[in-house]
């Protein structure tokens, strides 16, 4: 009763606000028949809508602007009362591209662009992305079909089941109040569903297109190594060709050596720099890669590492340079070259002599040593060493005589090298505080058992003492004989005899015949 008067009241009221003159009671009734069921068909199709609208309205942008229904749904309803009135279907044409045209809108503004100029870095990200976007138009469509083929069910059931129209079938869980509203829903769905099929397939396109760009980047990065690998190659091949065949020709010893040492190491050091931009411009995260492996690398390679601390050591203090003479822990030799991993010496030694000869072998030795083991230079000072020679003579000799003779050959042999180990001493001992007492060839005189000794003290280069020594014994042993008055002294022995002679025996008589 209740609802009687309400709905009474309604139609008077709507009826009220007609700009037509006011008919008779039946008319009225007519009239009201027909236009309240289609203010309360679009009210509840309002509202329907914007409930099943409610669970995309987290999904994104998709929700923003929802698709009023109320206009097709009234243009259906003329079209069933007129169905031959070409301007209303031409009406519902417009109003469902006016329709398609909100929904491309609305899905396209719900997907984030994706820049067509990836670096390689972004991507796998933008793979990931797109794989996201793809899957979300998936659902999206799937569940747009799942709606209208409830529609098409409701609509086979409801509308055009012959027991709909006697009223046989129950309408309390139908999603539409009429068939025009579900008409006009279906043509929503079809749009929508239209739309989502040609964005998901052209996004498709572009996941599949990506991933094909992430593939080739791996194989580009193969193809990168490679060819890398090639230049590093031809890089190597280069140096040692010019190492081998042009900078070999350069005369002097020490510019060749220089000059070979220097350019290997400016085109590693180049190459080196060209590897390590060329890595961090494409790749920047990789300095955080390098902090994590460092230590792992550190602990692998810790015998490589301390070559190389080694080697600034040996630089950075000069503990010794190319040429000079060195006993590094139980290996003595003349160094012939300082690498960073390692050092190579010229073995030098003689078994039982006191004077150290080459070999001919060459020792490569862990620059490591030098932190841990003895390091001797025997070049630190100068390039020379005083040498020691003992001459004796006999008592009977003129042994001043003999003293001024051996004080002129060695003023005369070695005096040079004398003047050039106090310039280089004192260029080399600049920074250190070593208190030195210049002294020349000098000649000692002490009275031995066997005579008068004599021991002569001169420089002599380092690895060159038999050959000067010889040179002074020649030289002394001819000044000797020429003086007449000065012998050499050498141990003797002299025996004498405490025996008596034997006696001599009596000759036998001779037999009588």
């Amino acid at each position: 009763m209740i609802y009687s008067q309400c709905n009474r009241r309604g139609k008077d009221v709507l009826w009220n606000k007609l700009p037509y003159p006011s008919p008779n009671n039946a008319a009225k009734s007519r009239v009201m028949h027909i236009l309240f069921p289609i203010a309360r068909t679009g009210i509840i199709s309002l509202g329907t809508f914007w409930l099943l609208s409610m669970p995309y309205a987290a999904q994104g942008q998709e929700a923003a602007k929802p698709i009023d229904p109320t206009t097709l749904t009234q243009l259906y309803e003329q079209l069933q009362a007129q169905p031959e009135n070409a301007y209303i279907q031409q009406r519902i044409d417009n109003e469902r591209q006016n329709i398609r045209t909100q929904i491309e809108e609305e899905l396209i503004g719900s997907i984030a662009p994706t820049d067509d100029a990836l670096s390689e870095t972004d991507l796998p990200q933008a793979v990931e992305k797109q794989k996201r976007v793809v899957e979300g138009l998936a659902g999206k469509l799937a569940e747009r079909k799942a709606d209208l083929e409830l529609l098409n069910t409701e609509e086979q059931q409801f509308y055009l089941s012959p027991q709909a129209a006697t009223g046989a079938l129950d309408t309390q869980f139908r999603l539409t109040q009429s068939h025009p509203e579900l008409l006009a829903r279906k043509a929503v769905l079809e749009d929508r569903i239209a739309i989502l099929d040609s964005l998901l397939s052209l996004h498709q396109s572009k996941l599949q297109k990506l991933m094909l760009d992430q593939r080739l980047q791996q194989f580009s990065f193969l193809r990168s190594v490679g060819l890398y690998a090639l230049i590093l190659l031809f890089i190597w091949l280069l140096e040692r060709f010019v190492r081998t065949t042009i900078l070999i020709r350069i005369p002097r010893l020490e510019v060749r050596y220089a000059a070979v040492k220097i350019f290997t190491a400016s085109v590693y050091a180049i190459a080196g720099l060209w590897i390590v931009s060329i890595t961090l411009a494409k790749q920047p995260s990789i300095v955080t890669s390098f902090a994590i492996v460092g230590a792992g690398i550190a602990i692998a390679l810790q015998d490589v590492v301390k070559d190389i601390l080694g080697w600034f050591m040996i630089r950075q203090n000069q503990l010794f340079t190319q040429g000079q003479r060195v006993t590094i822990s139980r290996f003595t030799g003349e160094v012939i070259d300082i690498g960073i991993l390692r050092t190579k010496l010229l073995e030098v030694g003689a078994e039982g002599s006191p004077v150290l000869e080459r070999t001919g072998k060459t020792l490569s030795v862990p620059n490591s040593l030098v932190l841990t083991q003895e390091t001797i230079n025997h070049n630190a000072t100068s390039d020379f060493l005083r040498a020691e020679m003992p001459v004796t003579v006999t008592y009977e000799s003129n042994w001043e005589r003999a003293e001024t003779i051996l004080k002129r050959i060695l003023e005369e042999e070695t005096s040079t090298f004398g003047e050039v180990d106090q310039r280089q001493y004192a260029m080399r001992t600049l920074l250190y505080y070593i208190p030195r007492q210049s002294r020349g060839p000098a000649v000692h005189v002490k009275l031995g058992a066997d005579g008068i000794e004599f021991t002569l003290r001169y420089f002599a280069p380092i690895g060159e003492q038999r050959p000067v020594a010889t040179v002074i014994a020649k030289r002394i042993l001819r000044a000797f004989k020429e003086a007449g008055d000065i012998e050499l002294a050498y141990k003797t022995t002299r025996s004498y005899s405490t025996l008596l002679p034997a006696k001599e025996e009596p000759p036998a008589e001779q037999e009588e015949k």
